[in-house]
């Protein structure tokens, strides 16, 4: 399923089940070395995810929901999530600050996806009439898209870890590539909306 987020628009299977992770990534074209993030929906799924840090705490109490991203050290087991984490042992944990988003994550009671609705290495996509037209009709007609309208062109999310080392690459990301560092052993992996500033404001 396609949906809008805070950013541009992402692509939604059960995150639970293996079999769906597979098909995402071949729809998509996506390496399966390359991790792909989740929205849990609640507080309760992400306890359950990911071992959480006293910062990852205050940044997902003060920053989300919003266009953030946590990269945190993986506690759930089962296949879907080592496809999910490519390898890394780590999560992406993200809150969009979007209703229909959220609301498709507690609907299923379960965490859904957010893996950019794109072809693997093609631009992003801010309405249902761009995802139509960079899609194949073979892929495209196995899609149900949930149309929020047209976004605003905005940067994807901030990534940023909390995993001390970096184990891996952040999707988007060459294996390593840091673009900043913040306290309290968090790095951005990727910039994005909300500014290292800001997070150094939360993580004092």
């Amino acid at each position: 399923m396609a949906y809008p987020t805070d950013t541009a628009y992402g692509l939604a299977v059960d995150a639970t089940n293996a079999r769906a992770v597979r098909k995402l990534y071949r729809l998509k074209g996506r390496n399966f070395h390359n991790p792909i993030h989740v929205i849990p929906p609640t507080k309760i799924w992400i306890n359950k995810l990911v071992k959480l840090t006293p910062a990852a705490k205050r940044l997902i109490d003060q920053l989300m929901p919003g266009p953030l991203t946590l990269v945190l050290p993986l506690k759930a087991s089962g296949a879907s999530w080592q496809l999910l984490s490519a390898g890394t042992q780590t999560l992406g944990i993200r809150r969009p600050k979007h209703k229909l988003a959220l609301d498709l994550a507690m609907g299923l009671g379960k965490p859904i996806t957010t893996t950019s609705a794109n072809l693997s290495g093609r631009p992003n996509v801010y309405s249902v009439s761009e995802l139509k037209q960079q899609l194949p009709q073979h892929i495209y007609g196995h899609i149900y898209a949930l149309d929020g309208g047209r976004l605003p062109r905005t940067k994807p999310s901030t990534v940023v870890s909390l995993v001390d080392p970096t184990p891996g690459p952040s999707p988007g990301q060459g294996r390593g590539v840091l673009s900043g560092k913040t306290s309290n052993h968090a790095k951005i992996l990727r910039p994005g909306p909300i500014s290292e500033t800001q997070i150094n404001k939360v993580l004092g």
